[in-house]
């Protein structure tokens, strides 16, 4: 078998082409993203970014999609490197955006009544839903009605959201966009 043959089969493993096809047509910003696989502990997921430049611009941005940002006054307790913490101490402590003063990650959060998982890091607004390890017909329409609420986000769209073949985008795949 060749290295395609391998790469395809992997691709469409859990989604016919025929699928991944109609979901790229009917996602204007989301892409789908195929695992890694391996130990990488990730799973499929749909997902789209945005580039910022400062906080304002993060504030922007969840503003826009009805986020509120938790934003601590002062800087909040951290974990310190080296030290054990029991899992519910350690999952206690803030995740917060680096660069900012202290303003959380918004993680899991509703944009348009739609469960998606929001992180900042290295200027990127990356907004990503799934179902566990891997993406559903549900989702895409998650997808869609969130991508409605994107209309008016203030930021520039980075397409591809993950740079690989991994990413069924127009870079990778136009035939699935023409």
């Amino acid at each position: 078998m060749s290295t395609t043959d391998r790469w395809h089969q992997y691709l469409f493993e859990s989604h016919s082409e025929a699928t991944l096809r109609s979901w790229a047509k009917r996602l204007q910003k989301f892409r789908f993203c195929r695992a890694y696989g391996g130990h990488v502990g990730g799973g499929d997921t749909l997902k789209v970014c945005y580039v910022y430049n400062d906080v304002s611009d993060i504030q922007s941005f969840f503003t826009a999609v009805g986020v509120p940002l938790v934003v601590h006054a002062k800087r909040p307790a951290e974990p310190e490197v080296g030290v054990s913490y029991r899992g519910d101490v350690f999952a206690s402590f803030p995740h917060l955006i680096a660069g900012t003063s202290w303003v959380e990650q918004p993680r899991q959060c509703l944009i348009a009544g739609q469960t998606v998982f929001a992180w900042c890091e290295g200027n990127r607004i990356t907004l990503s839903i799934s179902t566990g390890y891997e993406v559903t017909e549900s989702n895409v329409e998650e997808a869609g009605i969130v991508e409605r609420a994107l209309e008016e986000v203030p930021l520039s769209l980075l397409d591809p959201p993950v740079n690989s073949r991994n990413c069924v985008c127009p870079k990778f795949y136009p035939e699935y966009f023409a």
